[in-house]
């Protein structure tokens, strides 16, 4: 590697390292309330009377920020002192007026507008203010735009490398600048969105700052990075748990987490324009599926936690054959509900309700018939009749509550009508309709 080659590196290596949120405020020109094109003597001068005042405990001098410590102050000073990385921080510092760059007028006040409405949108975007950031956000972007492709801002580089008349800078420095620069004015943007709920929010700057296309695409993706690593994490997850016969887990996080990952993707990084997007989702849309394929299978499953499941399939997925087979599962597992095999055999209640409701009926009949036709009815009547009532209460369908409920009506039929004189023919008559008759009314009416 050549010394100049190196050089610009380094620059460049400089600059991404400072560009984060607190670029603005922890460039050493703001700590210690100086310009960007402070002369040696104005640090060293500016230098004894700042520290002097501060290590005797005395009031901040003016233009010092009020939330900066001594040792911060102190750092500050040292870091002016090291022109490699002096270059980098007056780049993103206040310039003041031209005075022997030859810089147009127009150039330097650009530039100052950029530095100041970009660290103010840093601080409202902190809340450190009340501004709106949005105005802040578009002037920052546009100013800093025309500033980059100005060719009077690169010579003022070159003539600052000049006057600070350091072996370690030369042209190559202000080659590395211009190289790294553009992505290092969107970095703090990226990673205020990547913290923020509304990322959407700060996709629509990036384009403004005069960046390529490229570039904001990179930038898009950077935002997107810990969502796409999330959502690669819970595809690991429901696999593990689809294969760990985890099922019922796996569809509750399917339904519960995936929803607000794509939001959060679509708005940034959306599947008709990012091929890892679109490939995630049909991952998720594909082991969805899955799981609601499986989750169909297990005995009393939830019929809306299937539907669910297989929702999220469709959501996320774009593909014609995927989405066919989703629908035809959901289908097959939505339309066939398995069911509990019925008892096939009777319980003891229920076998002595329905010898007791034909014992009723031969009660009743051993009151209300003549002696010599009374063996003969029983037995042809009520011996039948139990039997019957036996083999209706050994039916699937005979509910629990079915015999008890004819033993009600067999106490008031029955003493209602032994007090009252009636033919015996009607006797027989109304002990066979609630013997043979009334079981199977209610199996099929609900009496």
């Amino acid at each position: 590697m050549g010394a100049n080659e190196g050089r610009g590196r380094t620059a460049a290596a400089r600059v991404r390292e400072v560009s984060t949120p607190e670029l603005y405020r922890r460039n050493p020109f703001r700590i210690v309330g100086l310009t960007a094109v402070a002369t040696r003597r104005e640090v060293r001068e500016r230098r004894l009377r700042v520290l002097g005042v501060l290590e005797v405990g005395g009031a901040v001098p003016d233009g010092v920020p009020a939330d900066v410590t001594a040792d911060e102050v102190r750092a500050a000073f040292d870091a002016l002192g090291n022109t490699e990385h002096r270059l980098v921080d007056e780049v993103f510092w206040i310039w003041g007026m031209p005075t022997d760059c030859g810089c147009p007028l127009q150039l330097h006040r650009k530039h100052d507008n950029a530095v100041a409405a970009y660290a103010a949108a840093l601080d409202a975007e902190a809340d450190r203010t009340d501004d709106h950031p949005t105005p802040l956000w578009t002037e920052a972007a546009s100013c800093w735009a025309v500033v980059l492709r100005s060719e009077s801002f690169w010579r003022h580089l070159n003539h600052r490398v000049e006057k600070l008349g350091d072996r370690r800078l030369d042209e190559s420095t202000v080659d590395g600048l211009r190289t790294a620069l553009p992505d290092a004015l969107l970095a703090p943007l990226i990673e205020v969105a990547t913290r923020s709920a509304e990322p959407r929010r700060f996709t629509g700057y990036l384009a403004l700052f005069g960046a390529d296309r490229h570039a904001v695409e990179d930038a898009r993706t950077a935002i997107a990075d810990g969502t796409y690593r999330r959502v690669e994490a819970l595809l690991k997850d429901l696999r593990g748990d689809l294969d760990g016969n985890r099922v019922q887990s796996a569809a509750e996080r399917a339904i519960e987490e995936t929803a607000p990952l794509f939001d959060r993707l679509e708005e940034v990084v959306p599947r008709a324009e990012f091929r890892r997007t679109a490939s995630l989702s049909e991952s998720i849309a594909v082991v969805a599926n899955n799981i609601g394929v499986a989750l169909a299978e297990m005995r009393g499953a939830s019929a809306n936690l299937v539907r669910e499941v297989f929702a999220v399939a469709r959501r996320c997925s774009r593909d014609p054959e995927t989405l066919e087979a989703v629908s035809r599962n959901e289908i097959a597992a939505t339309v066939y509900v398995p069911t509990p095999s019925l008892e096939r055999e009777p319980s003891a209640a229920r076998i002595c309700g329905a010898l007791l409701h034909a014992v009723a009926a031969a009660v009743f009949l051993a009151f209300k018939l003549p002696r010599e036709a009374l063996l003969a009815v029983i037995f042809l009547g009520a011996v039948a009749g139990a039997l019957t009532n036996c083999f209706v209460a050994a039916r699937p369908w005979t509910s629990p509550g079915r015999y008890p409920a004819l033993l009600g009506l067999d106490v008031g039929i029955y003493l209602a009508l032994s007090v009252v004189e009636t033919p015996y023919w009607l006797a027989v008559a109304v002990a066979a309709a609630l013997l043979y008759v009334a079981p199977f009314v209610r199996v099929q009416r609900g009496l």
